[in-house]
C-alpha cells in the first residue's frame, strides 16, 4: 500500500488540478461544448492516469479515438470519461513500448497503475501498409505543412506503395528482405518530419522531455536520450498526421489475417 504522504507529494509533482482541468476542457471540446465535470469515479480515474505518468497528449488521443466510435454509434448522449479508459491505457502501453519508458514515477504504488495491456491482434501486413499509405496521402495533401514536407512525403509514399505491391507477391526470404525495408522507410518519415520542424524542433523536444519527466528518475542517461528522441518523433508525426511503420509488427501478421 502506498504511503498517503507519498501520494500527496506525487499529486503536487504532476499538478493534478491542472491535469484534470485540461482533460475536462478537452472532453468538453469533443462533446461539442457539453461540460461534464471530473468528479467522483472520473476524478479517481484521471488521478490514476496522472500518477501513472500518462502524458496529456496520450489522454487526448484516447478520448478522440473513443469519441469517433461513440459518434458512429446510436448514442446521442455526451461521452463520459470513464468509457475512454481502455483507449487511454492501450495508447499509453504502446507509447511506453515505443519510447522505452518503463520505469514508474517514484511515489506511485504499482497496484495503482493501469494494468499492462495484453498483446492485441494485429491487422494483416498489407492492411497495415494500406493504412499507412492512406495517412501519407492525407498528410501530403494538407495545406498547413511546412515547405518541403509535402514533396518529401510524396517520395516516401511512392516507395511505400512499391514496397506494398512487392510484398503481395513475395514469399519466403524475399518477403523477409522486403519487410526489413520498412524500418528504412520509417526512418525517412521521421527524418522528413524533423527537417520540416526547423526552429520549432526545440519546442517539440521540450514537450517530449515534459511527457517523460515522471520516468526520468529510473532511466539511465543513454535510455533517457533515446526516449526523448522517440517521443519527439511521435509528437512530430502526430502534428503532421504521419504514420508509424513497425517492421516487427508487420512480420508477425500474415496477409489475410486480422482486421
Amino acid at each position: 500500500m502506498a504511503d498517503p504522504r507519498d501520494e500527496r507529494a506525487a499529486d503536487n509533482a504532476v499538478d493534478l488540478g491542472e491535469y484534470c482541468r485540461r482533460v475536462e476542457a478537452h472532453l468538453a471540446r469533443v462533446n461539442e461544448g457539453h461540460l461534464i465535470r471530473i468528479a467522483g469515479t472520473a476524478f479517481e480515474l484521471v488521478r490514476t492516469w496522472a500518477l501513472a505518468g500518462i502524458p496529456l497528449s496520450i489522454v487526448y488521443r484516447g478520448i478522440d479515438q473513443k469519441v469517433e466510435r461513440h459518434r458512429a454509434g446510436r448514442s446521442k448522449r455526451p461521452l463520459r470519461l470513464e468509457f475512454c479508459d481502455a483507449d487511454v491505457r492501450a495508447l499509453f502501453d504502446d507509447w511506453r513500448r515505443a519510447v522505452g519508458a518503463w520505469g514508474q514515477a517514484e511515489a506511485v504504488d504499482a497496484r495503482d497503475l493501469p494494468p499492462a495491456i495484453e498483446e492485441r491482434r494485429r491487422p494483416s501486413m498489407t492492411r497495415q501498409l494500406d493504412r499507412a499509405i492512406d495517412r501519407l496521402v492525407a498528410a501530403s495533401g494538407r495545406l498547413d505543412l511546412p515547405a518541403g514536407l509535402p514533396e518529401a512525403l510524396t517520395t516516401i509514399l511512392d516507395d511505400l506503395v512499391l514496397l506494398r505491391d512487392e510484398l503481395r507477391r513475395a514469399r519466403g526470404t524475399a518477403r523477409e528482405a522486403l519487410i526489413a525495408r520498412v524500418a528504412a522507410i520509417d526512418r525517412s518519415v521521421a527524418g522528413a518530419a524533423r527537417n520540416a520542424a526547423g526552429a520549432a524542433l526545440a519546442a517539440v523536444e521540450a514537450e517530449a522531455r515534459g511527457e517523460l519527466a515522471p520516468f526520468r528518475g529510473r532511466m539511465p542517461a543513454e535510455a533517457w536520450d533515446r526516449a526523448v528522441a522517440a517521443s519527439t518523433d511521435r509528437l512530430l508525426r502526430e502534428q503532421y498526421g504521419l504514420p508509424v511503420l513497425e517492421a516487427s509488427t508487420l512480420g508477425h501478421a500474415a496477409d489475410g489475417d486480422g482486421a
